[in-house]
């Protein structure tokens, strides 16, 4: 993990130059390897990451309607006979009471897209790092070392953020759609379990974004892959208030950058969850007042 100081976040220094630097290494590589670029590596990787976009997307996997068909499956008594290999590995999730009548059933809801979310953006780029030759775990951005000396370029990444977020809070669609959870000010355990939720998806999306689709491809592409990356980015921020689909477009610009320039996702993991549980608890204080948050600890 590359050193991370106050004076790298001046902007020329943070973005031309970290772009200039990786672009260099390209070139390097290309001298010392008679020209050849890692261009197929690059194409597995995005082959895979629309595999992962595709599954997880609301239309298919990742939506309510999968959800349904979920739930559906554990509360047909046919399902056992009709399915008795699938009911074998999943038999154990069935309920007691069945999931439409439980006062938890917004809650089993967002639980499924969080594992829906964690195999696509997880368990699946983890199976095509394993079996590929040239991909490593080392250097997809999991390591931590010098991760202690950028903890305050990270709060002063993060201060700017959260004024913003003060600041819409107070617009009608932010209060609205956040939290996803509605029922989070029901009680601590309600908040918590949420938020654990929350988290575990936001580092398997900084795990394939910043680190999937991102470390591997720098070598054939360059700063370009810092856009290759924003793009289908951007797009899974789409149904949620515009302001923050255009914010995504700076968001995955600074985020790319920085795990480039670091080799790290954890920058950006740390970032997404402080900004997400700020929104969360910014949200629920226009809603209910110091005393939902104070009854959370």
């Amino acid at each position: 993990m590359s050193t991370l100081h106050l004076t790298d976040l001046h902007p020329r220094r943070f973005f031309l130059e970290t772009w200039r630097s990786i672009d260099d290494d390209v070139i390097a590589f290309r001298n010392d390897h008679a020209g050849k670029s890692d261009a197929s590596t690059a194409a597995y990787v995005f082959i895979v990451a629309a595999i992962c976009l595709t599954l997880s997307d609301i239309n298919y996997l990742g939506g309510q309607g999968a959800f349904v068909s979920f739930t559906l499956f554990f509360d047909d008594p046919a399902t056992p006979e009709q399915h008795p290999l699938l009911w074998s590995i999943f038999g154990w999730l069935k309920p007691a009471t069945p999931y439409y009548l439980s006062r938890w059933y917004e809650l089993f809801q967002l639980g499924y897209w969080t594992a829906v979310k964690l195999i696509a953006y997880l368990l699946i780029p983890s199976i095509a790092i394993a079996v590929h030759p040239r991909l490593s775990f080392k250097n997809v951005g999991l390591r931590t070392d010098g991760l202690g000396s950028h903890l305050l370029v990270y709060a002063v990444l993060f201060i700017p953020v959260l004024l913003a977020v003060v600041a819409v809070s107070f617009s009608e669609s932010f209060s609205t759609y956040y939290p996803f959870y509605s029922l989070s000010m029901r009680s601590p355990f309600d908040f918590w379990a949420w938020e654990a939720m929350y988290i575990a998806q936001f580092f398997a999306l900084e795990f394939f974004f910043r680190g999937f689709m991102l470390q591997p491809t720098r070598r054939s592409m360059g700063s370009t892959a810092i856009v290759a990356m924003m793009v289908p980015y951007v797009m899974i921020h789409f149904g949620k208030p515009i302001e923050e689909c255009f914010a995504a477009v700076l968001a995955g610009t600074v985020l790319g950058t920085l795990a480039l320039k670091t080799r790290s996702i954890w920058a950006g993991f740390f970032l997404h969850v402080s900004v997400a549980l700020s929104m969360d608890i910014v949200s629920n204080l226009q809603k209910g007042g110091f005393r939902w948050l104070q009854s959370l600890f």
